[in-house]
């Protein structure tokens, strides 16, 4: 079942104990955030997830390009810390991990993701490396999916690594967030809006605890 909760009307409850009215300058910059998952997968038999150190960019690159900075770690480790947190252990390398998340961030617009699409990942170029994940050349969605690309999104994906490998095979997505949301122009208030969003993805994705 898909959930779509924007931040922007968590806020509007917060405010409204102390004002008739919120005040729309402050829910301007809120991301929107939208989770689904496999509804069959079994998320408690997983116990070690992988997280590379760096999000990719998507955009108009000739190869693939990666945010690593201290507002980079800042999200990373927020992914992790929620991680962490539902009882998840941080592998050092993904061939140990029996879960994989990737983060990636929105950095011009111009692909709409078809639902559904098995191949949809691969009409833009340098996602990630091919086989970045082992011997799968792709993956796919066993959940259709509805949204579209903006610029300065967060989209964070969860592949089932152990997932029974063969030569027709592909890494099942088993839990995707999207994030979304009118930026700033201000790079650490935009990152800290990241990070609620990314917060906010886990708090409504209960069924992800071990």
């Amino acid at each position: 079942m898909k959930k779509m909760i924007p931040l922007m009307l968590l806020a509007i409850l917060s405010l409204a104990a102390c004002e008739k009215e919120p005040d729309s300058g402050e829910l301007d910059y809120k991301f929107m955030v939208y989770t689904d998952h496999d509804t069959g997968h079994d998320f408690s038999a997983a116990r070690t997830y992988y997280l590379p150190d760096s999000i990719l960019l998507i955009g108009n690159y000739p190869t693939p390009k990666y945010w690593k900075d201290d507002y980079a770690q800042r999200i990373i480790g927020t992914y992790a810390g929620n991680m962490d947190d539902l009882g998840y252990v941080r592998a050092k390398k993904r061939e140990d991990a029996d879960l994989g998340l990737q983060v990636s961030y929105v950095e011009s617009t111009y692909h709409a993701i078809v639902a559904g699409s098995p191949e949809w990942w691969w009409n833009y170029p340098g996602y990630w490396d091919l086989g970045y994940w082992g011997n799968w050349g792709h993956w796919y969605y066993p959940y259709a999916v509805h949204y579209s690309f903006s610029t300065g999104a967060f989209i964070a994906e969860m592949l089932d690594l152990k997932a029974p490998q063969g030569e027709d095979e592909q890494l099942p997505v088993v839990w995707s967030s999207y994030l979304a949301g009118q930026l700033s122009g201000m790079q650490a208030f935009d990152v800290q809006q990241a990070i609620d969003g990314v917060n906010q993805s886990f708090a409504q994705s209960a069924y992800l605890a071990r």
